[in-house]
């Protein structure tokens, strides 16, 4: 990769610098003869490209634009067949893209991510707010003809509030996300995930890996071991209620694995009613479990508030990358995509600052495209950062 600086003209090429960033995998997936003239950095470079660009759309899409010789001088790659990509994942793993993500994770420091960030509230300690990691899983939608077949395709993510950075990804097909949580579970988190994630199972696994969690829970019937107070922090944040608990699993659960840890209830009283949604009915209380047993309930409120910050996440990966669609189904393909996705995000947190609108990232497709010169482009994020700076400072 490039030793030149973040804010060098260099760093604005996103897709020159993520194709060096790929030419450390070129010997991967390489034939006992040598031959391979479709590496796995011109796939990935490609897959990003087509980020940038919303005419692309298909396996095929990337075909016609690997003919073009604006295509072939970026990325230095020949004219590559249909059959060659979609043959190419059987061969690329998409694990050696893990550590490039987790490299520019790393040289990210404490600069604003890519995501959209929510206010971190004062009452949240920084010690405790830099644990935060929201657990959601996204559907991704294939072409028409292959969802008609079933597919369930979903990247499941960890996301960071304070930092608005994306963190460990499983992209998988039919994979419960609870399963994909336990997997990934690491220490010294505090996990916040919606109801979709309650199981016993996970919540002790969670606590077993020194983690803690604040998760949304259904009402179900529970034995008070002990209440706390409710003060005045609390009613300001809508407490309702704040006690240990020892719960009792649904009527389904009949083989339930009981709770191995303390475990706190507390219930908020909902918000006014915003949008209605026709699958799930109105609740008049918000009901959270948590392990956290000495933080205030204010508190614990303001830090589930920030789950929310990975559905922002996901609508810029979705709207603005284009990654609701994928290009192939295969394992190995979607997977690829994605941590291309993560790569994408990343970079355009590096040349912005950190603040990514949909300006800039037409922008960057404009210049791509050859409709803007690189003065267009280079004035387009000094005015991104100028913009990020004055809000910020």
């Amino acid at each position: 990769m490039s030793d030149a600086p973040p804010d060098s003209v260099q760093a604005l090429r996103l897709v020159g610098t993520a194709h060096r960033l790929f030419e450390r995998l070129r010997g991967a997936g390489m034939d006992k003869s040598g031959n391979r003239e479709f590496l796995y950095p011109h796939y990935a470079a490609l897959i990003l490209l087509g980020f940038f660009n919303p005419a692309v759309q298909t396996l095929r899409g990337l075909q016609q634009a690997s003919t073009l010789r604006s295509v072939q001088r970026r990325l230095g790659v020949g004219r590559v067949s249909l059959g060659s990509l979609s043959e190419s994942v059987r061969v690329f793993d998409p694990a050696l893209l893990v550590p490039l993500v987790e490299e520019l994770l790393a040289g990210h420091g404490d600069r604003p991510g890519p995501g959209p960030r929510r206010t971190i509230p004062d009452t949240i300690p920084d010690a405790l707010a830099r644990r935060l990691v929201a657990a959601d899983g996204t559907a991704l939608r294939a072409l028409p003809r292959i969802a008609a077949q079933g597919s369930q395709w979903k990247l499941h993510l960890h996301f960071r509030p304070l930092a608005g950075l994306p963190g460990s990804a499983v992209v998988a097909d039919g994979l419960d996300e609870r399963d994909a949580l336990s997997r990934t579970v690491e220490a010294g988190c505090v996990y916040l995930a919606d109801r979709g994630y309650e199981r016993y199972a996970l919540l002790n696994r969670i606590a077993a890996a020194g983690s803690d969690y604040v998760f949304r829970a259904r009402d179900r019937p529970c034995a008070v071991r002990a209440s706390r107070p409710v003060d005045e922090a609390g009613r300001a944040a809508r407490v309702v209620s704040d006690d240990l608990v020892a719960l009792s699993p649904g009527p389904s659960a009949t083989r339930a694995e009981p709770l191995t840890h303390p475990v706190r209830r507390i219930v908020l009283a909902a918000r006014a009613a915003g949008r209605v949604r026709s699958d799930r009915p109105a609740a008049d209380t918000v009901v959270l479990l948590t392990s956290l047993l000495d933080v205030p309930a204010d508190v614990v409120a303001a830090v589930y508030e920030l789950r929310w910050s990975i559905e922002l996440f996901f609508r810029f990966l979705k709207q603005m990358l284009g990654s609701h669609r994928l290009f192939s189904t295969r394992d190995a393909a979607a997977e690829i995509q994605i941590y291309c996705a993560l790569i994408a995000c990343l970079l355009l947190a590096r040349v912005t600052g950190g603040r990514v609108t949909k300006d800039h990232w037409r922008m960057v497709m404009f210049y791509l495209q050859g409709w803007a010169d690189d003065d267009e482009l280079d004035a387009a994020i000094a005015k991104a950062r100028q913009q990020l700076l004055s809000r910020t400072g």
